[in-house]
């Protein structure tokens, strides 16, 4: 990929004394994405692991919940709002160590719908991809600015779960009525404007910022790096080296992403000009990457405030443990 700007320069690797030891071994769990694409087309990944002495072990299991569960990967890329089942599910202890992006989710009906809100679509079947997940940050939305309950078996919404790449089908051909899409699964219908969003276009993560909390800036993480504690507590300086790598990649997707999206169209589901032209612009001025991977006291505010809001509707059980935030990771000086 040749682009103008400059490649961000990897963090200084501590001294390494000779002869090395066998190298670290991460074994990271994450969806196909185009940041960590760029990272390994661009030699990052492999100047970043002969420097340091650790080996990353990517892989993109179906179920990642049960593949860090299992003790399969050491560290997994999924939904903050998702960690409370590993602390209830698993004998693994989750801490949050890192940030990726924001909720990229949205509610989009027909273009020939009058809808506007959740309001206009009381008793309407709607499709999710999970329960969890952007689920669960519609559902406090839905409270917050309509006072409805937007869950399964709600009585103000019927939920229809399926999987993500018949969430906006499902719309078009007239099964239901609405739908939280993502953008990367129903571009097409997006592009030459059949599926129409509402609240302005804006995702679920702006809307929760700017209407709930009335703080535009203050988007709550969605994906985030997720380590267990007896894992992290011995490889604390390998999980402080991935994090540097990964800031190395946010870096370049905001001075580059009009770029990268072109060059990996298979990842986010775009395959004519029209369509990635549609995306770039869609993320130009709804970027769902966060500008950094670590971690702020605010994100730590942000995250306890939607787990109490999530506790006290339901979503969660009276019991729930909220996970915990490690906010000790930061870039070098």
């Amino acid at each position: 990929m040749t682009t103008s700007a400059a490649v961000p320069d990897l963090p200084a690797a501590a001294p390494q004394s000779a002869p090395q030891s066998a190298p670290v071994r991460i074994r990271l769990a994450l969806a196909p994405d185009p940041v960590w694409e760029w990272l390994k087309d661009s030699g990052t990944v492999a100047e970043w692991e002969a420097t340091r002495n650790i080996r990353i072990e990517a892989s993109s299991p179906f179920d990642q919940f049960a593949a860090f569960a299992g003790g399969h990967v050491d560290v997994v890329v999924i939904n903050a709002l998702e960690v409370p089942q590993f602390v209830e599910q698993s004998d693994r202890e989750p801490v949050v160590v890192g940030r990726f992006t924001s909720d990229r989710s949205f509610l989009a009906v027909r273009r020939t719908s009058s809808a506007e809100t959740l309001d206009d679509l009381i008793e309407a079947r709607i499709t999710v991809d999970s329960s969890l997940g952007s689920a669960l940050l519609w559902g406090v939305i839905a409270d917050a600015l309509h006072g409805l309950e937007f869950r399964v078996d709600s009585p103000d919404f019927d939920l229809v779960v399926v999987e993500s790449a018949s969430v906006a089908d499902l719309v078009m051909r007239d099964d239901v009525d609405a739908c939280i899409c993502l953008p990367d699964f129903g571009v097409s219908d997006l592009a030459d404007g059949r599926l129409r969003p509402l609240y302005g276009g804006r995702s679920a993560a702006q809307i929760y910022a700017e209407d709930v909390l009335g703080e535009p800036g203050a988007k709550p993480v969605a994906e985030a790096f997720v380590a267990d504690r007896q894992w992290l507590d011995s490889n604390r300086d390998a999980v402080d080296a991935l994090l540097g790598l990964w800031e190395v990649g946010l870096q370049n997707w905001t001075l580059q992403k009009e770029a990268i999206l072109p060059s990996y169209p298979h990842l986010l589901s775009v395959q004519t000009d029209a369509e990635i032209a549609w995306m770039v612009d869609y993320v130009r001025s709804n970027d769902w990457v966060l500008p950094s991977v670590y971690l702020t006291q605010e994100d730590s505010e942000i995250q306890t405030g939607i787990f109490a809001r999530m506790q006290s509707l339901g979503l969660l059980p009276d019991n729930a443990r909220e996970p915990e935030l490690d906010l000790s990771f930061a870039a070098a000086s």
